[in-house]
This record gives C-alpha cells, sequence and structure tokens, in this order.
C-alpha cells in the first residue's frame, strides 16, 4: 500500500511521516497524578479480586490493559459531558498522559508481573523434598536474590498467623528485583525509543494502538478530520456486533440453558485418524479484538500469519504420511524463534545509519543530531548501555557464566525490539506474540551438560533457572507500551518531561502495588490456593517449578544436545532472509517474515481471527477502495472497544464477584 498522512494513521494509506514534535504542553497536573493514583489504586484491586484471588480474568494482562483503556474511556465521557474540559488540549493531553501511565503499571500487577517472580523466588525451596534435588540447588543461589527463611516461605505458601507479612526479611530481595526491574523495563523503553523516527518517517509504520488511543482520548483532537470515535456512529455498529457476540456468552454463562456463539470450534474430531491427526491442533477461535484490530494490519502480515500457520500443520501432516513421528515437530516456535533473531538482525541493519547517527550523539558530537526527539538519543544510547552491562554484571555475580548471562541479556533485548516494531506495524493486540521460553530455551539446547557438574557450573545453571522469569514476565510488552506511550507524546504534543515522568511512575507505582497485593494475599489466604491454586500453588508456580526440574535434569542426569529444534530455529532464520531478500526483489512479494515470526510464537489462537480480518479488508479494499476502507474502519475499532470493555471491563467486573458464573465464560487476552 502506498504511504499516506500521518494525520489519518487509521486507513489503508497512513504510513506516513510523523509530526515533529513541538514543546508541548503540560499534562502531568496535580489533577492528572490524581486521577491516575486512582485508577491505579482502583484497577490493581480489580486484578488482584478477578485474577489473582478468583482466576476468572485476567484483565490487566491485555494489550492494551482493559482497565487502562476503561480509564481513558471514562475521561473522554467525562470531556463529552463536561464541555469546558475540552474547551482547551489540556484535558486531552492528561487523559492521554494517565493512560500512558496505566499501561506501564497494570501488566506488572497481574499474572505475568510481580506473580511469576513471587513464584520463581518462592517454590525451589516449599517444595524441596528427599524425592529431588531442589534443596541442593537451592544451596547454590545467593540469599540476596532469593529468601532462604523457612518460616517465611512456608508463611508465603500456607498464610500466616495474623495475616502479617514480613516485610523486613523480604526487604533485602525486593529492592535487588526492584531495582533489576526498573532497569531492564527503562532500559527496552530506551532501546525502542532509539527506532521511532525511523520507523514511523523512514519505514512509514503507523503505530495503531497509539492511534487508536489518540482518536478515543477527548476532544479537540490534533486533525479535526479524524473525529473523537464516541462521536462516531460507524463505531457503535461495531460495538454493537461485540456486544451481540459477548451477549451471547454472558447469557450461557447465568443460563447455561441458553444457546451461544462460544469461544472456539475444534476441528479436531474431524481429523481423528492418521495421518489426518497430523493436521491438529486446529481450533477456530473466535477473538473479535484481533478481528476489530486485524483490519488495520498490512494484508501482506495478515496472510503469512495463517498462511505459516497452515503450512505447520501441513508440515505435520506430510511427516506422518512418511512415519516420522518426533515430538514436538515440525517445531513451531523453534523455526518462530528463528524468525525473530532474523528480524532483530534485519532492524538493526535497515536502522544502521540511524543508529551511527545516535551513538556519535551519545559521544558527545552533536552534529546532525536532532533535538526534538522524546527521549535524547545520547540517554536512550546510555539507558540501553547501562541496561545491558547491569543485567549482565548482576547474572554474572549471582553465579552465571559470563557468556551465558550476556548471550541471554542479548536475547531478551533483541526479541523486545522485534515485538516492539511488531506492535508499531500491526498493533495486533497480541500479549503472547513474543517467543517467551524460546529465549531461554535457545540457550540451552546451545548448552548441554553431561549430568557431573562442577560446583561452578551447577551454580550457573541453578541461577540461569532462577533468571528464567525475565523471559517469562512482560518486559518485551512493556518496552513496547513505552513506545507507544512516545508516538502519543509526538502526536499530541505532551512534553517530554511530563512523558518520562508518568513512564517512571507507572513502573514504579505497578512494581509497588504488585508487591504489596500479591504479598499481603499470600501471608492471608496462603500461596498455595491463589492463581487457580487448590493445594499446590497456581499456574504460576508450575511454571517456575518446570524451570527448576529442567535444571535438576541438567545437573543430575544431563541434558544432550537439541539438534531438531535447532535446525528448526536455523530452518526459521534462512526462510526470513529469505523472504526479506524477495520483498527486497519484488515489490508486492506477498509473505512477510512477520507472519512467520507470529505463526510460530503464538499461532493457534489467532490464526483463524487473523484469516477473518484478511478476508474482510481484502473483500472491502478489492471492492470498495480506499475511501470505503477508510469509512469502515470506525466499524472494526468499534468491535474490538466493544470486546475490550464488555468482554474485559463489564465481564471482568462480574469475574470478581461471582467467580462461579465467571469460569463459564473465562477469557484471556493474550
Amino acid at each position: 500500500m502506498p504511504p499516506g498522512r500521518d494525520d489519518a494513521p487509521l486507513t489503508a494509506a497512513g504510513e506516513g511521516r510523523a509530526r515533529r514534535p513541538q514543546t508541548g504542553g503540560p499534562a502531568l497536573t496535580i489533577r492528572s497524578i490524581l486521577l491516575a493514583m486512582g485508577f491505579l489504586v482502583i484497577g490493581a484491586l480489580w486484578i488482584r479480586k478477578a485474577s489473582l484471588i478468583a482466576f476468572t480474568i485476567l484483565v490487566g494482562e491485555g494489550t492494551p490493559p482493559v482497565p487502562a483503556l476503561a480509564a481513558l474511556v471514562l475521561m473522554t465521557a467525562a470531556g463529552l459531558a463536561v464541555h469546558r474540559l475540552t474547551a482547551t488540549t489540556r484535558w486531552r493531553r492528561e487523559a492521554l498522559v494517565v493512560y500512558v501511565l496505566l499501561t506501564c503499571a497494570f501488566m506488572t500487577i497481574d499474572a505475568n508481573g510481580v506473580r511469576q517472580l513471587l513464584s520463581t523466588l518462592t517454590s525451589l525451596r516449599y517444595f524441596a523434598a528427599t524425592g529431588n534435588e531442589y534443596d541442593a540447588l537451592a544451596r547454590t543461589i545467593p540469599t540476596w536474590l532469593m529468601p532462604a527463611d523457612t518460616a517465611l516461605i512456608q508463611g508465603f505458601y500456607e498464610g500466616a498467623e495474623g495475616s502479617r507479612v514480613p516485610w523486613l526479611q523480604w526487604m533485602p530481595t525486593l529492592v535487588v528485583w526492584g531495582g533489576a526491574f526498573m532497569l531492564l523495563t527503562l532500559s527496552l523503553g530506551c532501546l525502542a525509543s532509539l527506532f521511532c523516527r525511523p520507523w514511523a518517517e523512514r519505514e512509514h509504520l503507523t503505530f495503531p494502538l497509539a492511534e487508536l488511543a489518540l482518536r478515543l482520548a477527548p476532544d479537540p483532537p490534533e486533525d479535526p478530520q479524524q473525529p473523537q470515535l464516541l462521536r462516531s456512529w460507524p463505531f457503535w455498529i461495531g460495538f454493537g456486533l461485540a456486544a451481540l457476540y459477548n451477549g451471547s456468552n454472558i447469557a450461557h454463562a447465568f443460563s447455561p440453558g441458553i444457546a451461544a456463539i462460544g469461544q472456539s470450534y475444534n476441528l479436531g474430531p474431524l481429523f481423528s485418524e492418521r495421518p489426518w491427526s497430523g493436521l491438529r491442533p486446529l481450533n477456530l477461535t473466535f477473538r473479535p479484538e484481533i478481528i476489530g484490530l486485524g483490519y488495520l494490519v498490512p494484508t501482506d502480515v495478515l496472510l503469512s500469519v495463517w498462511v505459516f500457520f497452515l503450512l505447520f500443520r501441513v508440515e505435520n501432516f506430510t511427516a506422518g504420511l512418511f512415519g516420522y513421528t518426533a515430538g514436538g515437530f515440525p517445531y513451531d516456535r523453534p523455526q518462530g524463534m528463528g524468525a525473530y533473531i532474523a528480524l532483530a538482525l534485519f532492524t538493526l541493519w535497515s536502522a544502521r545509519r540511524h543508529l551511527r547517527g545516535v551513538l556519535r550523539a551519545a559521544i558527545g558530537d552533536r552534529s546532525g543530531a536532532s533535538g526534538d526527539e522524546v527521549v535524547p538519543p545520547g540517554v536512550a544510547v546510555w539507558g540501553v548501555a547501562v541496561g545491558i552491562t547491569g543485567l549482565t554484571a548482576l547474572m554474572t555475580i549471582a553465579g552465571m557464566s559470563i557468556g551465558t548471562a550476556l548471550s541471554y541479556v542479548l536475547i531478551v533485548y533483541a526479541c523486545s525490539l522485534v515485538y516492539a516494531r511488531i506492535r508499531a506495524q500491526t498493533g495486533l493486540p497480541i500479549t503472547y506474540g513474543i517467543p517467551r521460553e524460546e529465549m531461554f530455551e535457545t540457550i540451552l539446547a546451545a548448552r548441554p551438560t553431561g549430568g557431573t557438574l562442577s560446583t561452578a557450573a551447577m551454580r550457573s545453571e541453578s541461577v540461569f533457572a532462577v533468571f528464567r522469569v525475565l523471559a517469562r514476565m512482560t518486559f518485551g510488552q512493556l518496552g513496547a507500551n513505552q513506545l507507544e506511550g512516545i508516538r502519543i507524546a509526538r502526536r499530541a504534543r505532551i512534553r517530554r518531561s511530563h512523558l518520562m515522568a508518568a513512564v517512571a511512575l507507572g513502573l514504579l507505582g505497578g512494581l509497588v502495588l504488585g508487591y504489596a497485593v500479591h504479598l499481603v494475599d499470600a501471608y492471608n489466604f496462603g500461596w498455595n490456593i491463589l492463581d487457580g491454586g487448590t493445594t499446590q500453588g497456581g499456574y504460576r508456580t508450575r511454571q517456575a517449578l518446570w524451570q527448576y526440574a529442567r535444571a535438576e535434569t541438567r545437573v543430575t542426569t544431563g541434558e544432550p544436545p537439541k539438534t531438531a529444534t535447532t535446525v528448526a530455529r536455523g530452518g526459521g532464520f534462512a526462510l526470513s532472509l529469505l523472504l526479506l531478500w524477495l520483498r527486497s526483489k519484488f515489490l508486492r512479494f506477498p509473505l512477510n517474515p512477520v507472519g512467520l515470526a507470529l505463526a510460530g510464537t503464538f499461532g493457534h489462537p489467532i490464526w483463524f481471527p487473523i484469516l477473518v480480518a484478511w478476508l474482510a479488508k481484502s473483500f472491502i479494499l478489492r471492492l470498495g477502495g480506499a475511501q470505503t476502507y477508510r469509512t469502515l474502519t470506525p466499524v472494526f475499532l468499534g468491535l474490538a472497544m466493544g470486546h475490550f470493555l464488555i468482554a474485559g471491563g463489564i465481564w471482568g467486573i462480574v469475574g470478581a464477584f461471582s467467580e462461579e458464573v465467571a469460569k463459564r465464560y473465562l477469557l484471556w487476552f493474550a
């Protein structure tokens, strides 16, 4: 599609040049800070009840988080009701900076933030028994990295007398991990900011989620030709469609005798016999938010996602015909990881001239440097350097070998960069579109063990098992959220200092509230029964124990080289490079390596809604052209927003107070 004007990014050709930000107006005011803190506390309590205790709907895990969207819509509604608020652009800037702050906070409070961390820090010692080697692993881990007090850990899992949290004993560990958290998240934000200008001005990426927030924000908009979405009647048509879909499922949840559309349809029973069983798993998953926001995604990316996912199924089917039944084949995730690595290298290579300029700026050469960046280039470069160096040093001091630590940190940064680019290009609301497990699986596959390890090697394995939590947490998503915040600040002319302060407040506020919510409830109820657990901890606890069991195997019996997955990563890497070369030679080459990365990483739940979005967009563009596409854009945005606000908002509130009913319509904004 040809590039178009940046002030109309939600169009078929909305990949234009970003406006140069001006000095900007105030956004982080006393009023906006108070509103943000109020929304943050209410959202944290909501997440606590619905996600941690009831374990029904993970409202804070969405992309973007549902409570942040709800806060923006409420502030917009206030502007529509009280006209004096929208007499100037100040209320609009305040609403947007509150939204950015909240997007940086809520993911840390929900399932894959602090909850992952606390499960990792406590499960190894709590579940140590005579039948495993967990105690031996735990003794190699420094006590400043992981608490060692037996009573502290037992009270965490089983509840403490008087529900008292031993804050003093927890504080050293919380400070260490809090520092690592802030260092990594802010450093990833710096990394993403380095690419914001070339992605917007040279590659014409559209930042759809940032533009969605701008279209939802209160009047007056920067471009009068792009009216506020809540004033658009086509938007409410899409919202109504989402209401029909969710209303059907909600009615069924309250009264199971009522027929419902459902959330998916499993095609697996149609392919129950060999070799057709090789096509499984094959589900038609209904995700209105992906259909709605997928309408904004370039058609080549949409096509590539579902084509590559179906090709994976055909690969498995073909292998079955020849009697090849290796577990894990066709290794979707390793192939997706290979695509991620290729895209990371391509991203760095394509921005090499820009990166040379910012590196010169970082060492004091200001010639040719732009002074209007939201994050100054020198600050961003040093932020990335300090982040990589600091995290590598932390892991090395804890006991990891420096080679393993540096390789792991670089993979985390590379995957987070590619995920941020995918968000800037597509805006797909896919939280798990980043290859979380593959970040450390790639390292482990290159480091087989023989089973008899030295003390230093055993310590390295144990500490690496702890730091794998960084891949399971939402750091890549937080980096992308900061990138979209930078885009919002440029478009809405928000002062640089106000944006940076809002991001820092959001990250720190989310971390502190995450600590408080989870520790208070753990010592009150017992961690064993939280997060969907019954007597042995919830899902995050099981994830941590899987990693410790893996470390135990590597230390005791050894782990041979995993040649098949390594070859699959190499295949995904090579295929992605081939696709990039073909796209450089043939302007309209239809397949995009971004599709391979997404299909391999998280293709199973997203391929069908992406297929629907591709069909809808292709049909509309072919029959109605760009003008019809632009006219119908609010309908699809309404479909996505309706699902977020009804399924995540209204049903999320039901999930907080009526666990039995809500579990009949479980929702995961993954």
